[in-house]
């Protein structure tokens, strides 16, 4: 029996000396693969755009809200149209209609001096404007959706030009404001935004979209009654929220 036991530690012993080296050269051996394939494995994965935008155009609608005017607020309600010529570069062209309605602020002032607001011509509305913008998207990614699907998002920054057309009070009564002495029934406008477009599908798109717009005050009168023009009264500022839903045309082949 002893010698059994014996015979069985001896064989045992002599395997595992055996197995040694070569579970040694494993070792090594990923040792090795992990200096060669380490880096490799850090490197961040860049996947391109779910549904890609050039050459493609895009037509839609939008709603939006400005709430920053003391007096007014402002639902514009408008179409934009908007060319990729390159992925990450557009040109935008848009415009809308802005109903308004009185703020509770105005409605108080009117009700405790009666129409001198109005007579004093401080108060200018907006009704229109059409602007002019340059898009650009460098961001993009993508997400799941209910645990069901996978789509992307673009966002950027976009800048632009435009004419907004508004109406003054004069003698209690709202007129179309022109401007540049009466030269034009617009004024000349600047805009900065921010942009997300989630998609859809490849052919249908929605978006949130930030625009400030920037114009010159109507006319007025400094301390010593002088008159001012534009440009010299300060400036008015627009701060637009919108929601919109656009078409994308089919890639072009």
């Amino acid at each position: 029996m002893n010698g059994r036991w014996a015979i069985r530690t001896i064989i045992s012993f002599v395997v595992l000396v055996a197995g040694m080296p070569a579970f040694a050269q494993e070792t090594n051996l990923d040792s090795n693969l992990d200096k060669i394939w380490g880096k490799e494995r850090e490197l961040n994965v860049i996947e391109k755009k779910q549904f890609l935008p050039d050459y493609r155009h895009e037509v839609g609608i939008f709603l939006g809200v400005i709430p920053n005017d003391p007096f007014h607020v402002f639902v514009p309600i408008g179409l934009r149209y908007e060319y990729h010529f390159m992925e990450s570069l557009s040109f935008e062209a848009a415009g809308c209609y802005a109903p308004s309605a009185s703020t509770q602020l105005l409605n108080d002032i009117v009700r405790d001096t009666g129409s001198a607001i109005k007579r004093g011509e401080l108060l200018e509305r907006m009704n229109w404007y059409v602007d002019f913008n340059i898009k650009w998207a460098p961001f993009h990614g993508k997400f799941q959706v209910m645990n069901k699907r996978i789509t992307s998002f673009d966002a950027g920054l976009l800048v632009g030009v435009g004419v907004i057309g508004s109406k003054v009070y004069k003698q209690g009564v709202l007129e179309t404001r022109w401007s540049y002495d009466g030269a034009i029934p617009f004024n000349i406008m600047a805009n900065l935004g921010a942009f997300i477009k989630f998609w859809v599908t490849d052919y249908l798109a929605v978006g949130i979209d930030y625009r400030h717009y920037i114009y010159p005050k109507a006319p007025g009168f400094d301390a010593q009654n002088v008159s001012k023009g534009e440009w010299t009264n300060g400036v008015s500022s627009l701060a637009e929220i919108s929601f919109g839903l656009t078409y994308v045309t089919p890639a072009p082949k």
